[in-house]
């Protein structure tokens, strides 16, 4: 399986996000960076009072759901264009899986 992982922040809603590109089956998949989160309340203790904050990380489950089909790289960077995160903002690394 060729996995693949990078980190960013939804650029509207401030939320670290996890993306995980499949190419194996071709599928993107997103994931609330919680450890990121954690540490970001921790720090900046009046995020954890931003009722708009607290509702983007609700919603933000919602993109977590859902599979996403693309069939290479290029439709990875287009796909996230969409969303508003650029190419440079992503660093992807290979998951090595045992």
């Amino acid at each position: 399986m060729n996995l693949y992982k990078a980190h960013f922040v939804h650029p509207f809603t401030q939320v670290p996000l996890i993306v995980y590109f499949n190419q194996s089956n071709g599928h993107v998949t997103f994931e609330k960076d919680n450890e990121i989160l954690e540490l970001l309340l921790k720090l900046q203790k009046e995020l954890a009072q931003d009722k708009q904050f607290l509702e983007n990380i609700s919603e933000a489950s919602n993109i977590c759901q859902t599979q996403y089909p693309v069939k290479s790289f290029t439709d990875v960077y287009e796909f996230l264009e969409t969303l508003g995160v650029t190419k440079d903002d992503l660093t992807f690394q290979q998951l090595h899986l045992h």
